[in-house]
């Protein structure tokens, strides 16, 4: 449904995540888990087109579409 293929980000001389490829099948749950400024943010981002990665590719396959729902932080 959703693969992400070789997909790097690097701020300047930082490398946040290098060379990533996974899919994300329909039907399974997935959670995306790890420290602060480890790249969850930026990854999700990424895969919601928001963001364009360093390199590598974000495929979603055709007659599928994607939904975001933003955090509000000034909501409460």
């Amino acid at each position: 449904m959703l693969s992400v293929s070789n997909l790097s980000v690097q701020f300047g001389k930082r490398v946040l995540f290098d060379e990533v490829s996974t899919q994300f099948v329909q039907g399974n749950c997935y959670g995306i888990i790890g420290a602060n400024g480890a790249g969850k943010s930026t990854f999700l981002k990424i895969i919601s087109g928001k963001q364009e990665p360093t390199s590598g590719h974000v495929h979603l396959e055709p007659e599928k579409r994607m939904s975001v729902l933003e955090q509000n932080h000034n909501a409460y």
